[in-house]
């Protein structure tokens, strides 16, 4: 069984392999890079192999003088994944009806059993979609209840998620309960005590942010 920070070296791959389009030969290359480094950290913290972290600096395109704090919805996409996006545009843009859908489009079903290995899954518990707001929200949509149904989260939630369940509330009559959280917080037990405080009989959801984007605070 993988370990959290085996977990999360994936899905990090996964997040720059799912946005890279179907070109093949620059991707390959950089994705065979980082998978060897990772392959050579497992039994280190990867946070201090500062050779790695020198190669990941260089495949941003940054610009003299800013530090980009923001690595979430607004993040700059890898120097092969912007290229790569370019490329497959303008190769569309010849003749859209038949690059797009007779070419690039047979690269889909390739591209997600490459994602399935990767995270060591099978192809069909792959989806692709266009960022993790999309993702989130096909799940919290999917998910059968009915009225009357409790969905527990917190007021820190990432937004586009509140507002996704507050659809829910209007549309379908399910009650959301509502915790605050006391941040900064260093106290795991009381932040874990706010959540099942919220639990009744009626509890269906519980919606846990891994890393509160307000604040960059991790609920392990």
């Amino acid at each position: 069984m993988s370990d959290r920070r085996s977990f999360l070296q994936k899905i990090g791959l996964l997040s720059l392999a799912s946005v890279s389009g179907f070109s093949s030969s620059a991707w390959n290359k950089q994705l065979l890079v980082i998978e060897q480094e990772i392959s050579k950290s497992r039994g280190n913290e990867l946070t201090t192999d500062e050779d790695f972290w020198a190669y990941v600096q260089q495949c941003y395109a940054i610009a003299p003088g800013f530090i980009n704090f923001n690595n979430g919805n607004i993040s700059p996409a890898p120097k092969s994944v912007a290229e790569a996006m370019k490329q497959n545009y303008d190769f569309s843009n010849q003749a859209p009806s038949y690059f797009m859908l007779r070419i690039l489009d047979k690269g889909r079903e390739t591209l997600r059993k490459n994602l399935a290995r990767l995270a060591g899954t099978d192809a069909e518990e792959i989806a692709l979609v266009r960022n993790t707001s999309e993702a989130l929200e096909t799940v919290i949509f999917g998910i059968n209840l009915q009225r009357g149904d409790e969905v527990v989260l917190t007021k820190q939630d990432y937004p586009n998620m509140i507002a996704a369940w507050q659809q829910r509330e209007k549309r379908e009559g399910i009650k959301l309960v509502w915790i605050n959280l006391d941040l900064p917080s260093e106290n795991d037990d009381a932040l874990v005590k706010k959540y099942t405080d919220a639990f009744s009989s009626k509890t269906k959801v519980v919606q846990i942010t891994h890393v509160i984007n307000w604040t960059g605070r991790s609920c392990r």
